[in-house]
C-alpha cells in the first residue's frame, strides 16, 4: 500500500454472506493537503463494491466558490500560521529577512476546478540550505512552497469522487459550510 494511505484508517466488518467482509476506511483531514490527481485513484482502489469510505473536506462556504474561498483566507494568513510555516525554513538556517512568506489563493494545475490557499516564501536574498547531504542554492528569484490546502464544496467532492467510479452517500456540512464529512460507495 502507498505511504500516503497510511493514515487511511480501514477495517473490514463481516457481511453476514460469508464473503469477503466489507470494508469502512476512514480518510480524514487529509484530503485538502494531497494533489487530487494523486490520492483519488489511490482512494479509489482501496473501494470495493460494498465498501464504505468516510472522508472529510475543508469547505468554501456560501454560494460563490471563489469568495468563499476568499472568506477562509485569514484563518491561514495570520501571525501563528505565519510563525508555524517559518520555523521550517527557520530550522533549516533561512533567517526572516532572507525572503517574505506570503499566501495566495490559486487555482488546481491539475484543472479540477478546485481552489486552494497556498503559502509560499520568496527569496529577497541568496541562502544556501544544506540538507541530508545536500546542498540547496536559492537565489532572489526563487520561492519554496510551504504549504497549500484545497477547498471544496459539497458539488465538487460529488463530481470529483465520480471521476473515480465513487459516489456520495450521504454528506454532513457543518453550520458555518467550512467542513463536510461524505460517506462514499463504489457506483
Amino acid at each position: 500500500m502507498s505511504r500516503c494511505l497510511k493514515a487511511a484508517t480501514c477495517r473490514r466488518t463481516p457481511n453476514g454472506a460469508g464473503e469477503t467482509p466489507d470494508l469502512l476506511c476512514t480518510f480524514f483531514g487529509m484530503l485538502p493537503n494531497f494533489e487530487p490527481s494523486v490520492i483519488l485513484p489511490k482512494l479509489s482502489a482501496l473501494i470495493l463494491p460494498g465498501d464504505h469510505l468516510l472522508l472529510s473536506a475543508n469547505l468554501a462556504p456560501g454560494p460563490d466558490y471563489t469568495a468563499g474561498v476568499e472568506q477562509i483566507l485569514p484563518a491561514y494568513d495570520n501571525a501563528l500560521t505565519r510563525d508555524w510555516l517559518i520555523t521550517f525554513l527557520l530550522d533549516l538556517g533561512v533567517e526572516k529577512e532572507d525572503g517574505e512568506l506570503r499566501f495566495v489563493i490559486e487555482d488546481d494545475p491539475g484543472g479540477t476546478g478546485l481552489k486552494r490557499v497556498a503559502a509560499y516564501f520568496d527569496f529577497h536574498r541568496s541562502r544556501t540550505i544544506d540538507f541530508d547531504s545536500e546542498r540547496f542554492e536559492l537565489h532572489t528569484s526563487d520561492s519554496i512552497r510551504l504549504f497549500f490546502s484545497y477547498r471544496h464544496t459539497p458539488r465538487l467532492v460529488k463530481e470529483l469522487l465520480a471521476q473515480y467510479g465513487l459516489s456520495v452517500v450521504q454528506d454532513w456540512v457543518a453550520p458555518s459550510g467550512e467542513e463536510g464529512v461524505f460517506l462514499v460507495r463504489r457506483k
